[in-house]
């Protein structure tokens, strides 16, 4: 394995770490086909509208709609300050609930994982790279579960204690 992985596009090979990647996944009840969608539909304010965006045809018109969010208008007003917490929650909900999306995390070790995005400067490897830091925050969760404790369990310790881990 090569000292670190990139991912952009689904279709690549590292593609299941994008968060277009197409794997229902389950957050206080609702499902969501992607986390791209889960991502978009939690900066919504109202509940209609987190709903619409849950249910777009695709993560990119998913993506679309969320970023025509305007904070305090239709969107939460302080999505800057909890928008790391929200992709942690979203990211436990597609590797800790899929047996496949774990072994495969888990198979890529300690190798530094980026989103090799070319614009966007705060989850890509261009800018801040949280969208990696995140994953790899996960791949230590997934090593650190006990083993006598559900995944379940186990996602609402995490959720409750590391809401948004220490990515500086």
């Amino acid at each position: 394995m090569s000292e670190e992985i990139n991912f952009y596009t689904r279709n690549a090979e590292y593609g299941w770490c994008s968060n277009f990647w197409r794997l229902p996944q389950t957050v206080d009840g609702v499902e969501y086909p992607t986390n791209e969608h889960f991502y978009q539909a939690m900066k919504a304010k109202y509940p209609a509208t987190q709903k619409w965006i849950a249910e777009a045809p695709s993560a990119f018109l998913a993506m679309k709609a969320g970023r025509m969010l305007r904070p305090g208008k239709d969107g939460v007003t302080d999505w800057d300050g909890i928008k790391v917490g929200v992709m942690m929650v979203g990211l436990r909900a597609k590797f800790f609930h899929s047996d496949e999306l774990r072994d495969m995390l888990l198979t890529t070790g300690s190798v530094s994982i980026h989103e090799d995005s070319p614009t966007d400067m705060i989850w890509g490897k261009k800018g801040q790279d949280l969208l990696g830091r995140c994953i790899m925050q996960v791949r230590e969760e997934i090593k650190e579960k006990p083993e006598d404790m559900t995944w379940e369990a186990w996602e609402v310790h995490m959720n409750q204690t590391r809401e948004v881990p220490e990515l500086v």
